[in-house]
Protein backbone atom coordinates (compact mmCIF):
# COMPACT_ATOMS: atom_id res chain seq x y z
CA UNK A 1 0.00 0.00 0.00
CA UNK A 2 3.11 2.55 -0.33
CA UNK A 3 2.58 4.67 -3.15
CA UNK A 4 6.45 6.15 -3.94
CA UNK A 5 6.26 8.86 -6.07
CA UNK A 6 8.14 9.19 -9.51
CA UNK A 7 10.80 11.63 -8.95
CA UNK A 8 12.44 11.32 -12.17
CA UNK A 9 10.14 11.02 -15.07
CA UNK A 10 11.27 11.21 -18.44
CA UNK A 11 8.77 11.67 -21.53
CA UNK A 12 9.53 11.48 -25.15
CA UNK A 13 12.72 13.00 -27.23
CA UNK A 14 12.98 16.18 -25.12
CA UNK A 15 12.61 13.93 -21.93
CA UNK A 16 15.59 12.10 -23.33
CA UNK A 17 17.43 14.69 -24.78
CA UNK A 18 17.25 16.56 -21.60
CA UNK A 19 18.55 13.44 -19.69
CA UNK A 20 21.51 13.14 -21.53
CA UNK A 21 21.95 16.80 -21.31
CA UNK A 22 22.05 16.65 -17.74
CA UNK A 23 24.38 13.26 -17.79
CA UNK A 24 27.07 14.56 -19.67
CA UNK A 25 27.41 18.05 -17.64
CA UNK A 26 27.79 15.77 -14.75
CA UNK A 27 30.33 13.51 -16.54
CA UNK A 28 31.98 16.70 -17.51
CA UNK A 29 31.84 18.50 -13.98
CA UNK A 30 32.50 15.36 -11.84
CA UNK A 31 34.92 12.81 -14.09
CA UNK A 32 36.92 15.01 -17.50
CA UNK A 33 37.53 18.38 -15.50
CA UNK A 34 39.40 16.99 -12.31
CA UNK A 35 40.67 14.65 -14.56
CA UNK A 36 41.72 17.45 -16.85
CA UNK A 37 43.23 18.83 -13.78
CA UNK A 38 45.00 15.87 -12.49
CA UNK A 39 46.29 15.30 -16.38
CA UNK A 40 48.48 19.41 -16.00
CA UNK A 41 49.40 18.48 -12.62
CA UNK A 42 50.95 15.20 -13.71
CA UNK A 43 52.25 17.09 -16.73
CA UNK A 44 53.09 20.29 -15.27
CA UNK A 45 55.59 18.46 -12.13
CA UNK A 46 57.01 15.32 -13.67
CA UNK A 47 58.40 16.75 -16.74
CA UNK A 48 61.45 15.33 -17.81
CA UNK A 49 61.41 12.66 -14.76
CA UNK A 50 58.18 10.85 -16.50
CA UNK A 51 56.18 10.97 -19.73
CA UNK A 52 53.40 12.95 -20.52
CA UNK A 53 50.40 11.85 -19.73
CA UNK A 54 46.88 12.14 -22.03
CA UNK A 55 43.35 13.00 -20.60
CA UNK A 56 42.77 9.40 -20.44
CA UNK A 57 44.86 8.82 -18.00
CA UNK A 58 44.50 11.47 -16.25
CA UNK A 59 41.32 10.81 -16.07
CA UNK A 60 42.07 7.67 -14.18
CA UNK A 61 44.79 9.28 -12.09
CA UNK A 62 41.63 11.41 -11.08
CA UNK A 63 39.57 7.65 -10.04
CA UNK A 64 42.62 6.21 -8.19
CA UNK A 65 43.09 9.68 -6.08
CA UNK A 66 38.96 9.64 -5.20
CA UNK A 67 39.14 5.80 -4.45
CA UNK A 68 42.01 6.02 -1.97
CA UNK A 69 40.28 8.99 -0.16
CA UNK A 70 37.26 7.83 0.36
CA UNK A 71 38.89 4.54 1.98
CA UNK A 72 41.54 6.05 4.06
CA UNK A 73 38.65 8.35 5.47
CA UNK A 74 36.15 5.48 5.17
CA UNK A 75 33.37 7.76 4.58
CA UNK A 76 30.06 6.70 3.52
CA UNK A 77 29.25 8.12 0.07
CA UNK A 78 26.92 11.38 0.74
CA UNK A 79 24.02 10.23 -1.57
CA UNK A 80 21.48 7.24 0.27
CA UNK A 81 18.55 6.07 -0.46
CA UNK A 82 15.76 5.04 1.42
CA UNK A 83 11.78 5.21 1.49
CA UNK A 84 11.14 7.19 5.01
CA UNK A 85 10.03 5.85 8.31
CA UNK A 86 6.34 5.00 8.98
CA UNK A 87 4.11 6.33 12.18
CA UNK A 88 4.00 4.27 14.71
CA UNK A 89 0.72 3.97 16.59
CA UNK A 90 1.02 7.14 19.18
CA UNK A 91 2.20 9.37 16.26
CA UNK A 92 -0.62 9.01 14.13
CA UNK A 93 -3.35 9.02 16.91
CA UNK A 94 -1.70 12.53 17.83
CA UNK A 95 -1.56 13.65 13.89
CA UNK A 96 -4.94 12.73 13.60
CA UNK A 97 -5.95 14.57 16.55
CA UNK A 98 -4.69 17.36 15.03
CA UNK A 99 -5.96 17.11 12.07
CA UNK A 100 -9.25 16.86 13.94
CA UNK A 101 -9.11 19.99 15.61
CA UNK A 102 -8.22 21.71 12.77
CA UNK A 103 -10.71 20.38 11.26
CA UNK A 104 -13.26 21.80 13.63
CA UNK A 105 -11.53 25.02 13.94
CA UNK A 106 -12.03 25.55 10.05
CA UNK A 107 -15.44 24.98 10.52
CA UNK A 108 -16.25 27.27 13.42
CA UNK A 109 -14.29 29.87 11.49
CA UNK A 110 -16.49 29.63 8.79
CA UNK A 111 -19.14 30.04 10.82
CA UNK A 112 -18.26 32.62 12.52
CA UNK A 113 -17.83 34.76 8.77
CA UNK A 114 -21.04 33.53 8.22
CA UNK A 115 -22.47 35.30 10.94
CA UNK A 116 -20.08 38.07 10.50
CA UNK A 117 -21.46 38.93 7.13
CA UNK A 118 -25.39 38.63 7.57
CA UNK A 119 -24.56 41.24 11.04
CA UNK A 120 -22.66 43.28 8.25
CA UNK A 121 -25.75 42.85 5.52
CA UNK A 122 -28.29 43.71 8.32
CA UNK A 123 -26.13 46.86 9.53
CA UNK A 124 -25.95 48.26 6.01
CA UNK A 125 -30.01 48.46 5.22
CA UNK A 126 -30.13 50.16 8.95
CA UNK A 127 -27.10 53.06 8.05
CA UNK A 128 -28.65 53.55 4.52
CA UNK A 129 -32.03 54.63 6.30
CA UNK A 130 -30.45 56.66 8.93
CA UNK A 131 -28.45 58.75 7.07
CA UNK A 132 -31.37 59.12 4.62
CA UNK A 133 -33.30 60.35 7.53
CA UNK A 134 -30.69 62.58 8.38
CA UNK A 135 -30.57 64.07 5.09
CA UNK A 136 -34.28 64.93 4.94
CA UNK A 137 -34.12 66.57 8.71
CA UNK A 138 -31.58 68.61 7.41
Amino acid sequence: MKNRPKIIQICGIKGILTALFIVTCLAAGFIAFPGYVAMTIWNHFTTGITPAINLYQGILLWAIVAIIYFIATKQRFAVSFGAPKELNEEELKVLMERVKMQSQSRMINKMMLKEFEEVKKEELPNENKSSENETITK
